[in-house]
């Protein structure tokens, strides 16, 4: 098998599953932004804690 024959048989994978981004339209995009909306959220609440933890332990640098 060439190379190049390997690359048109990912090429094909890759336009199918980018075919199923667009027929989901916006819809992905906004999930997407809410989740990482909500991650980020969640990961600044536990950094809090974990600073207000050090604090009390009085191992913060």
């Amino acid at each position: 098998m060439r190379l190049n024959e390997l690359m048109d048989w990912l090429a094909v994978i890759f336009e199918w599953t980018f075919g199923i981004l667009t027929s989901l339209g916006n819809g992905f995009n906004v999930f997407i932004i809410i989740m990482m909306s909500i991650l980020g959220v969640i990961w600044i609440k536990k950094m809090g804690d974990f600073n207000k933890e050090a604090r009390q332990n009085n191992t913060l640098k």
